[in-house]
């Protein structure tokens, strides 16, 4: 475990935070009333404790603290659910601004709506489904994590042809790291627009969205088709995409063991019913057995939700979760799986508890249109494919085991990124300045501009590094 405990605070002492005149609306928390998740992620491998936790009750209340720890010199991070695995949203010795008070829907339109940053996807699939709507962008398979959070890394559904939730959203409010509140859409300051969505918090902190919205479909169709090679599973999802029926198609990996000697490959097909009736009695990809569900939209969206909150209820959270994650190009996509599959050991199957996830999602390259989330170079009427290995420990994790499963993340990303793939930096990968140079590639330019804009102290989100990458400096 990567502890970095220490005792600071903002700018050294107590009687160093600013007098805010008026005062906030919000709370401004430090000492003991710090909450001990302001210090941790999800992954249980990073501890950093912030020197003051700020519970905005208004946007002004973020944009008056960001001013002043840009005076200061002071780090500030925007914190969700905190369903990063590497120290993400950790800013040690700084300033944590708890985004959950800000949770407000401001206003519906026939196709939109604008919300803040704070609220859970799982309280807005709600509202909008009562309303007859749904986000247009697709949802993540877990969703009781906040708007700004998913924007800030991405957001991957099982939606095919939409690309990433932030290529689904029509205007965003952003405090810049300078503490100025600022509305960027494609017209309106498009260049902070394009830095914001997928920038994982290096240009601003995201504190008001308008997103796209679609019809609530009447019901969904869900198909679970289990496959016993890698091979079989491309094929069925290559075919499902093809046809051009379905809406959602990705894949489960059950362990050896689960259903046979190797790994069992449930793919999961997905048919939203809204004027258009299901097309026939059978699937449009697939003549063999399948298992077929119909539930409606909201308890589709909410069904991992509910498996992962019972298994955080259980302790799952306390347990170490060293997350892969990288998207492949279409042409390497299977052979990378097939071999990174075989080589799995039975920690890296979440053994013996079972509590992990392996999962494959096909997109259409073309689909995708923010520039900060980085893809493989593909041509844009072909698929790529993000795979996830979502492991966690054992309770009583060995003392190498983090070490080991850092050591393993490397050596997987090395695999991938010679075939042409790129990190989706929401795991447990540690990146120093070399390796966001490689990331970012020929618009490395772009993000080094867009700080110098916006975050001229380098004060916002360090966890992941590429504020120690500009000032070349050690990761903090």
């Amino acid at each position: 475990m990567h502890d970095q405990p220490g005792t600071p605070s903002l700018r050294g002492a107590a009687s160093d935070l600013p007098v805010v005149n008026p005062p906030l609306r919000g709370r401004l928390l430090t000492g003991g009333q710090r909450p001990g998740d302001s210090a941790r992620d999800l992954g249980r491998l990073v501890h950093r404790r912030p020197a003051a936790v700020l519970r905005p009750g208004c946007v002004d209340d973020i944009a008056r603290m960001v001013a002043w720890c840009h005076d200061q010199g002071v780090p500030v991070a925007a914190q969700g659910t905190g369903h990063t695995t590497q120290g993400q949203r950790l800013a040690e010795g700084g300033l944590a601004v708890d985004m959950t008070t800000l949770n407000k829907v401001h206003a519906h339109g026939g196709d939109g709506v604008d919300v803040e940053a704070g609220i859970l996807w799982t309280d807005l699939v709600r509202d909008l489904a009562g309303r007859g709507f749904r986000f247009a962008g697709g949802l993540t398979g877990y969703v009781s994590m906040t708007v700004g959070g998913t924007l800030s890394v991405g957001g991957i559904s099982p939606h095919h042809r939409l690309g990433a939730q932030i290529d689904a959203v029509r205007r965003i409010q952003v405090v810049t790291g300078r503490g100025e509140t600022v509305w960027a859409s494609d017209e309106e300051n498009p260049e902070l627009f394009a830095a914001a969505l997928g920038g994982l918090g290096q240009v601003g902190i995201i504190t008001r969205v308008v997103l796209d919205l679609a019809p609530l479909p009447r019901r969904v169709h869900t198909w679970a088709v289990p496959c016993g090679t890698v091979d079989a599973a491309f094929s069925v999802m290559r075919a499902a995409i093809e046809r051009g029926v379905l809406d959602e198609v990705y894949c489960m990996i059950l362990p050896p063991g689960a259903a046979g000697p190797g790994p069992t490959f449930l793919v999961q097909l997905a048919y939203y019913e809204t004027e258009r009736p299901l097309p026939g009695d059978g699937l449009p990809c697939w003549d063999g057995p399948a298992e077929r569900e119909t539930l409606r939209y909201v308890e589709h969206a909410t069904k991992y939700t509910r498996v992962i909150d019972q298994w955080r209820e259980a302790g799952w959270d306390d347990r170490c979760k060293p997350w892969f994650d990288v998207f492949l190009p279409d042409d390497a996509a299977e052979s990378f799986v097939d071999r990174t599959l075989a080589a799995m050991t039975p920690e890296d199957w979440s053994a013996p508890h079972g509590e992990g996830f392996v999962l494959l999602f096909p997109h259409r390259a073309g689909a995708f249109g923010r520039p900060r989330l980085r893809l493989p170079r593909q041509d844009p009427d072909r698929l790529v494919w993000l795979f996830d290995v979502l492991n966690a420990s054992p309770a009583d994790a060995d003392p190498g085991y983090v070490e080991r499963m850092l050591d393993r993340n490397r050596a997987w990303l090395g695999a991938a990124t010679a075939a042409g793939g790129a990190a989706y930096p929401i795991g447990s990968h540690v990146f120093g300045a070399a390796e966001w140079r490689r990331h970012y590639g020929d618009t490395w330019a772009d993000v080094v501009a867009a700080k110098k804009r916006h975050d001229p102290r380098l004060i916002l989100t360090p966890g992941p590094g590429i504020n120690a990458a500009l000032s070349g400096g050690t990761r903090t």
